[in-house]
């Protein structure tokens, strides 16, 4: 969507550029490439996305962005449109005038003019033309829509003129060429842009601008000045006259990608923080002139969405107190889903021995055993009076009680081994209803087969992590996908076909199952666990979100509340299992406070540790299993008690506010605030990469950990929706914001 204003506007915006210094004015000024009198008050924006693979000819993906009020910072800049589209790689891509132009040079010497459609609806690369140029090996490329200048390595800039740059499909013809020492610099530059008759470029720290024109044939480019020092940014571009975009990029995926907005004229900076988690090569659409959107406008694309649906937004009710139960459940299944039936579960306190020192093997008594019945469930209650060890682990853990079950298995027809761990919890009165892993899928866990033996050593390497699922999805600055798979691997990503019930050639997973020749149950049996590492992450415990006019806050105060997934591997890779919940007090209150226009997510940090664990039968192992879980949170020396995790904000917004069920939408009043103090957050997916595995994570709601919401007294409701339900059924998980 490009909003303009009328001739006079325009006039008076100019007027007031050339007293403000922020134009460029060249001795013969190249005619506007957008209509005469159009100013925008949103300007596209595209991002090519790096690559995703090692190979340099794959596409490339081209994202559009709105850059909404871009001449203030005061308002939503860097709207996500969700527009995408694909160009090969090896392309040269760039756009600017104000017309929805955007030019690809490929390396099969041509240049595709391509039209964006995408605020009325139709394609964001729509074909309109394709010139025969071989501008492939330029070192830059420009343009106002009207001028194409093409800068080669040596620094001589050819210079092109389109006749149609409203359309993209007239005659591109060669005006002349030019080089200086201003051309020589833009070659060697981070980055530089053209806004009408005006050049730019960042190089060093210090942006200059110098102006364009062509007198006769022969281009030139001159009074060539400082802008502006000490710019500590990765890319530079503009909007239009008068203002300047940054974007910084660093080596934390949860700060990278940051974009700042600065005047030039003199140098200010609007918003230090616009936005962050884009990555790739930024560029402008820029028009003639910029103008700000009406005060109560709120950010649209295209076509502003219908606020139909939802009401008044209110607290959730409190919800009724649970009941305490010593009584735990579950069920163990084979591999293709079918129940495993007839097999002993053993129960253990899962914190048991958390303090112990590493590589110690301790062992770990059994609370006792059940049976699976037909369906596969099985059932046990914990005795009244537990373990002094054990009811000490439980009051260290805020009342609540994690348990392991294991179920052991051999199939009737390859004679393979197969395991299934769970981890569950029990709660007393006194704890917060609002975590519990019984909820994690009603415990039905698969079994695997179990071909890690006692002399199985461990495969992760901290050289192989990079390799791995979990250190692409947390080194991605954008938002990890809501889950991830079950099954990964440490040292590798896996392939999209991966059988982990393949057992030498055999699958495993629809064979019956027995029971082993020993019961578990058999007063000869014990299991041990040793911590054979450790380590400290920040883990994504919540987010909260504040769009257009309004302020967001999350708290996460003085004890723990959050349930992080486990991983088992029992086989050649790790199966991600139920969650581990921790409610154990920190001591310290954490969170951010309000906010404008801030959506983050929020990391604690939390000690992973990563045991090998065994059973034994008459002084032989059984079984041998390694389990990546949760223990306490623990600030590493001279760490951060807590850190803002990633930028969150693509998924606010109108575009995503269209998509969203009208039954989960809600409005707040100018002026009000609210928050979610009840229930369960969403199951925050790759909140952690522990050991080269990605795991989840949700966080309990209580007067202790909140998202809250604050909005301006802007006129208009201020929209949100909740990602799984609405607000007042407290079940909404996270809410987002219009």
């Amino acid at each position: 969507m490009r909003v303009r204003i009328s001739r006079r506007a325009h006039a008076a915006v100019i007027a007031a550029a050339l007293a403000a210094g922020s134009l460029v004015v060249p001795l013969a000024a190249a005619p506007s490439s957008a209509a005469d009198g159009d100013c925008l008050t949103s300007v596209p924006t595209y991002v090519w996305e790096p690559y995703t693979v090692s190979n340099i000819a794959a596409p490339r993906v081209l994202h559009k962005y709105m850059d909404w009020g871009p001449q203030s910072g005061t308002t939503d800049s860097m709207i996500d449109t969700l527009a995408t589209a694909n160009l090969k790689g090896t392309s040269k891509v760039f756009t600017g005038g104000g017309n929805g132009i955007i030019y690809e040079a490929n390396i099969s010497g041509q240049v595709n003019a391509y039209k964006d459609n995408t605020a009325t609806g139709g394609s964001l690369l729509t074909p309109v033309k394709t010139y025969s140029f071989n501008w492939s090996s330029a070192a830059r490329i420009v343009t106002n829509g009207t001028y194409i200048l093409v800068l080669a390595s040596d620094g001589m800039m050819d210079v092109y003129q389109q006749s149609s740059p409203a359309t993209g499909n007239g005659t591109i013809t060669k005006v002349g060429s030019t080089k200086s020492s201003a051309t020589s610099e833009m070659v060697d530059a981070t980055d530089v842009w053209m806004v009408n008759s005006g050049l730019s470029w960042l190089k060093d720290g210090t942006i200059k601008k110098a102006a364009f024109t062509v007198l006769g044939t022969t281009p030139k480019v001159l009074f060539a000045s400082e802008v502006a020092t000490g710019v500590t940014a990765s890319q530079a571009w503009s909007p239009g006259a008068g203002v300047v975009n940054t974007q910084t990029t660093t080596g934390d995926p949860d700060t990278t990608g940051q974009i700042g907005k600065y005047a030039t004229g003199p140098w200010t900076q609007l918003d230090g923080e616009v936005r962050s988690g884009i990555v790739g090569e930024i560029m402008a659409d820029a028009g003639p002139c910029l103008a700000d959107p009406a005060d109560d406008l709120q950010p649209y694309f295209a076509t502003p969405p219908d606020e139909t649906g939802g009401e008044e937004a209110v607290d959730a009710p409190e919800e009724p107190a649970q009941t305490p139960s010593n009584t735990v459940t579950g069920k163990f299944t084979l591999g293709n889903g079918q129940p495993a039936a007839g097999l002993s579960v053993n129960l253990t306190a899962a914190d048991l021995g958390d303090d112990s020192p590493a590589q110690t093997e301790i062992r770990v008594p059994s609370l006792g055993t059940a049976t699976t019945a037909a369906d596969g469930t099985w059932s046990f209650t914990l005795p009244d009076t537990l373990p002094a060890d054990v009811q000490k682990a439980k009051d260290d853990n805020g009342g609540i009680l994690n348990l392991e079950a294991t179920a052991e298995g051999v199939t009737t027809t390859t004679s393979t081994p197969m395991l299934g761990v769970d981890t569950l919890s029990t709660t007393t009165a006194q704890q917060s209803p609002t975590v519990t892993g019984q909820e994690d899928d009603a415990h039905t866990t698969p079994l695997a087969p179990n071909t890690v033996t006692g002399t199985t050593k461990d495969t992760y390497a901290a050289s192989t992590d990079p390799q791995t699922l979990a250190a692409k999805i947390e080194s991605d600055p954008r938002p990890a996908p809501d889950t991830v798979p079950t099954w990964q691997s440490d040292n590798s990503t896996l392939a999209a076909d991966y059988n982990p019930y393949l057992v030498d050639g055999h699958d495993t997973s629809a064979e019956t199952v027995r029971p082993p020749t020993v019961p578990m149950d058999s007063g000869n049996c014990w299991d041990t666990k040793s911590d054979i590492d450790h380590s400290t992450k920040y883990t994504v415990v919540g987010e909260a979100h504040a769009n257009w006019d309004a302020q967001s806050s999350f708290e996460y105060e003085s004890s723990m509340s959050s349930s992080i997934e486990t991983a088992v591997k029992s086989s050649g890779n790790w199966t991600l299992g139920s969650s581990k919940e921790l409610s154990s007090n920190t001591g310290v209150s954490v969170g951010y406070p309000f906010k404008p226009k801030y959506s983050h997510q929020y990391k604690v940090p939390i000690l992973y540790k990563k045991w090998k664990k065994q059973h034994w039968c008459s002084g032989t192992v059984r079984s041998t299993w390694y389990k990546i879980e949760a223990s306490k949170y623990s600030v590493p020396g001279g760490g951060a008690v807590s850190k803002i995790g990633k930028d969150v904000s693509s998924k606010d917004g109108s575009e995503n506010f269209k998509k969203s069920p009208q039954s989960r939408r809600a409005y707040i009043p100018k002026g009000n605030t609210l928050q979610l103090s009840h229930g369960n957050s969403v199951k925050f997916g790759g909140a952690v990469s522990a050991f080269g595995i990605s795991l989840s994570a949700k966080t309990g709601y209580d007067s202790n950990h909140r998202q809250k919401i604050k909005v301006g007294n802007k006129s208009g409701k201020h929209w949100i929706w909740g990602k799984n339900g609405s607000i007042s059924s407290g079940k909404a998980g996270v809410f987002y914001s219009k």
